[in-house]
This record gives C-alpha cells, structure tokens and sequence, in this order.
C-alpha cells in the first residue's frame, strides 16, 4: 500500500477524532445548559465531571452546599443511583446574561419527567454561573431554587 494511502486513512481518522472531542464540549453557555439535561437523563454521574470546574460550588437545596467537582460528581452519582434512577430532565426558558466574554449567568426552568409523566411539586428554577475555558463552558457556580407554596 502506498505512503499517501496511510496518510488519507490517518487523516479521515484525526479528523473524527477531532469531532468527537469537539462534540464533548459544551460551545456555549446555552449547549451548557443541553449538556447538562443530558447529563442528567444519562443517570451516569461520571458525564457530570466535565461540565464543572474544579473547585465548583453546587447548591442543590438551601440547606446544603457542595464544592468541589469531585464532591459534586459523587452527589449527582448518588442520587441517579437512588430517586432520581427513573426520572428524566427537560429545560425551557433559558436566559443568558453575558458578563463578560468568559462569563455568563445562564437562568433556565428544569421539569422533572418520570415514567413519561411530569413529578407534580418538582419543577424547578436554575441558576448558573459559567466559565468559558479553553476546552469549552463549564459550571462555576449553580444552585437549584424550589418554586414557592401554592404555586
């Protein structure tokens, strides 16, 4: 076989490389907010590490706080290993207000689906504050809020 065959082989190989990787980054605040639905519906915790920085801050409910990426990872791994197993995420109403080039605060609404049907009492606003780093955007900062009694 011929030299400029191995390096149109290589070539076609380094260039899906290339788009795999790329497609694992979140290219803007709103993919962010997509790749963090996904996460979620992929009830893998380890699809989590990526998305935040290292020394993130998570605020899951107003009683607790989580910092740290590794400490963050290990709580959404132990959730979608119990409750959250069957649920399913789905987002609407994103608002991005765009700080600085590298900075963004991303407001959106997350639903929680189970078994098809929407979990009543659980729908929630969310509150990102994300970094843009060289290997993409990534949670700084996030913190779910619980809608108020009787609404």
């Amino acid at each position: 076989m011929s030299l400029s065959f191995f390096k149109a082989v290589a070539t076609m190989f380094l260039s899906g490389l290339l788009v795999a990787t790329s497609a694992a980054q979140s290219a803007s605040p709103e993919t962010l907010v997509q790749d963090f639905v996904n996460a979620w519906n992929s009830h893998d915790g380890k699809v989590f590490d990526r998305l935040f920085i290292e020394d993130a801050i998570w605020v899951p409910v107003a009683e607790a706080r989580t910092e740290g990426r590794k400490n963050i990872v290990k709580d959404f791994a132990e959730v979608h290993a119990t409750w959250a197993k069957t649920t399913t995420l789905s987002q609407s109403a994103i608002k991005v207000q765009q700080l600085r080039p590298d900075v963004a605060v991303i407001l959106f609404h997350a639903k929680f689906v189970e078994d098809g049907k929407e979990v009543p009492g659980i729908d929630r606003a969310m509150v990102i504050v994300a970094v843009k780093e060289a290997d993409g955007w990534k949670i700084a900062t996030g913190q779910i809020t619980k809608q108020h009694e009787g609404a």
